[in-house]
């Protein structure tokens, strides 16, 4: 397992997009847009601070634990790809579709926000999926007693 972090708010790449007349997005790189583009190089930079193993060409299992300074994080769902753009710019792996499947967790931590990045190789791990019902304790309760 490889678990790399990055300090800071994490940046959705979707905040950062322009269209033009045809409707084709794309992101410039000068003016607040390139904010984005910089938050991609301080991934990749951070990563291979981290990383110092050959490029990974096989798929990975890939947890992304978001860690926000306050509730105000927008869609959760646009995260991902500013993540996983840096991944790939950084040369850990060869293409960002090798991440897959990928969890996203939400947490907020005022004094440290960050990004938390699992990667486990499919050759070594693999992935359960579970979703379980909560059963409250009165509900239980009485099913027990009204079944006795």
């Amino acid at each position: 397992m490889i678990k790399l972090v990055i300090p800071g708010r994490p940046i959705s790449k979707s905040n950062f997009k322009l269209h033009n007349i045809n409707g084709q997005a794309w992101m410039p790189s000068k003016g607040k847009y390139s904010k984005y583009i910089a938050y991609e190089n301080m991934i990749a930079g951070y990563v291979n601070q981290q990383y110092f193993g050959e490029q990974i060409e096989e798929n990975l299992i890939t947890v992304l634990k978001l860690y926000f300074p306050n509730k105000k994080m927008g869609d959760l769902h646009n995260y991902p790809k500013s993540i996983c753009d840096g991944l790939e710019k950084s040369g850990i792996i060869k293409n960002d579709k090798q991440l897959k499947p990928v969890m996203l967790f939400d947490f907020i931590d005022k004094e440290n926000p960050r990004v938390e990045i699992e990667l486990y190789p499919v050759s070594e791990y693999s992935i359960e999926y579970n979703i379980f019902k909560n059963n409250p304790i009165n509900n239980s309760d009485k099913k027990t007693k009204n079944n006795k």
